[in-house]
């Protein structure tokens, strides 16, 4: 079987407890987006276990970055975790899991878990979203002038996103 990548996508985050929620809202995202809602869960309950190993040994006056990535390859979809915070103790595998740690690049390290996708299927057979050759829903400008960011929107964004708790 080729390790080739079929689809991958991430987000980088601060180390905090607020995390969490992010995590959860990301990994929804992505498998909604991979017609892969079979193992929400699962992936789910792992990523915000690892992302929340990283928050729990960071320092909350210092706190690091944390990138989590998911990755389909193979017969299985990859989760990912990047991060720069020395001394953390590795993760334990659950049942189902294959998981490991790595060394990366500037003394970080990456905790991955792979993940068998459902009914024996392979990264190719995954239904992807199909992706526009347009690079944003908004008009850029003619001038070549930045575009600000509306005062109003990110204060209703971060308003809803604070008060967001994560629960169902």
């Amino acid at each position: 079987m080729s390790a080739h990548t079929s689809q991958m996508d991430d987000i980088r985050l601060v180390a905090q407890p607020s995390a969490l929620p992010v995590t959860e809202l990301f990994v929804r995202l992505i498998l909604t987006d991979w017609s892969l809602l079979p193992m929400l869960e699962q992936v789910t309950a792992t990523a915000k276990r690892l992302v929340e190993a990283v928050v729990d040994a960071s320092d909350p006056k210092a706190p690091a970055f944390v990138t989590l990535r998911l990755r389909l390859r193979a017969e299985v979809l990859s989760i990912e975790v990047d991060d720069d915070v020395p001394g953390r103790p590795d993760p334990q595998a659950r049942p189902g899991e294959r998981l490991g740690v790595e060394p990366a690049e500037g003394g970080g390290r990456t905790t991955w878990c792979e993940l068998p996708l459902p009914g024996g299927m392979t990264a190719r057979q995954v239904r992807l979203p199909r992706r526009q050759e347009r690079r944003t829903l908004v008009d850029e400008p003619v001038s070549g002038d930045p575009v600000a960011a509306d005062p109003e929107v990110l204060e209703r964004l971060l308003t809803r996103l604070s008060g967001w708790s994560g629960q169902s």
